[in-house]
């Protein structure tokens, strides 16, 4: 290789995240909304809303050859975690289930083990579950289903009837791109993320 070639592709390597930079939409899904943003410093903003379930995701990018590498910035944290529990004198066992903001989260399903077996019910408008007559609990484990999303069980302490579990929404909903490669093909870019098989095509604005 002579010296005006390596300094041609030592140009075009330089300029290769400013020719990508920009925002993309997503255009060959139905029924879906998804766009990602690639800044020219090298940060990237992705959502992605399906029925009643939205998306984001944030972190680095670059670009590698006739590709982008996506890499996510995830929340520090378990998605949902004990953040008190206590006796009261009741026959019936409660389990409120909370977001970092203190709020209540409604229509959550919980499955419950105890020493007699299991036991489902779901938050109510306060994000309260309730199990009548109901001791000894073991485990508990959160479904929330527009984000086909099942906690790991969570240990209780079995001497205890009034829990409050707390969920990071963001642990939840946030994408986790790690060396996600995207296909440059012209305008556009083609992520397998979601579906192996049939790539998703983002074309630029």
């Amino acid at each position: 290789m002579n010296v005006a070639t390596l300094l041609l592709a030592l140009v075009m390597w330089m300029g290769a995240p400013d020719r990508v930079a920009g925002h993309y939409v997503l255009e060959n899904a139905h029924e879906m909304g998804s766009e990602l943003v690639l800044k020219p410093d090298g940060q990237f903003e992705y959502m992605l809303a399906y029925g009643a379930a939205d998306y984001t995701a944030g972190g680095k990018w670059k670009v590698k050859g006739d590709t982008v590498i996506l890499d996510s910035k995830v929340p520090d944290g378990p998605p949902l975690k004990v953040l008190a529990s206590n006796y009261e004198k009741t026959p019936d066992l409660r389990i409120w289930i909370k977001g970092k903001n203190g709020r209540g989260i409604p229509n959550l399903d919980i499955k419950l083990t105890t020493a007699q077996g299991e036991k489902e019910a779901r938050t109510d408008s306060d994000g309260m579950a309730l199990f009548a007559a109901t001791s000894e609990p073991k485990s508990a484990v959160v479904e929330i289903r527009v984000y086909h999303y099942d906690s790991p069980a969570l240990a209780l302490n079995s001497a205890h009837n009034t829990f409050t579990l707390e969920i990071d929404g963001d642990a939840i909903t946030t994408v986790p791109f790690k060396g996600e490669v995207l296909k440059i093909k012209g305008d556009t870019l083609e992520m397998l993320y979601w579906d192996k098989t049939t790539p998703m095509v983002y074309r630029r604005q």
